[in-house]
């Protein structure tokens, strides 16, 4: 959401708009995917704070049962939050 670098999901992580240190909260809009350079590069600071550019506007996405996160796979279970996982897309 800064950079604009397509990157595969193992390189991206979940950045807060709003830094938790500055009262951020964790919900969908106050989210983004942001690649690992540019969360460390952005750190507790606002993209203003860190002359970063967001390039969209965080938002709930649409439901996507492409979206469905696995609970078996441990890499991926703090998406657990944002993504559905198995057993409820599933309902």
């Amino acid at each position: 959401q800064y950079c604009g670098a397509t990157r595969p999901a193992s390189q991206l992580s979940l950045d807060h708009v709003v830094p938790r240190s500055q009262g951020g909260k964790t919900t969908w809009n106050n989210i983004v995917s942001s690649c690992l350079p540019c969360n460390s590069k952005k750190g507790g600071r606002t993209p203003s704070e860190a002359r970063m550019k967001l390039l969209n506007e965080p938002k709930m996405p649409d439901r996507n049962p492409a979206m469905v996160v696995s609970q078996k796979d441990a890499k991926y279970q703090i998406w657990e939050a944002f993504v559905p996982t198995e057993d409820v897309a599933n309902t």
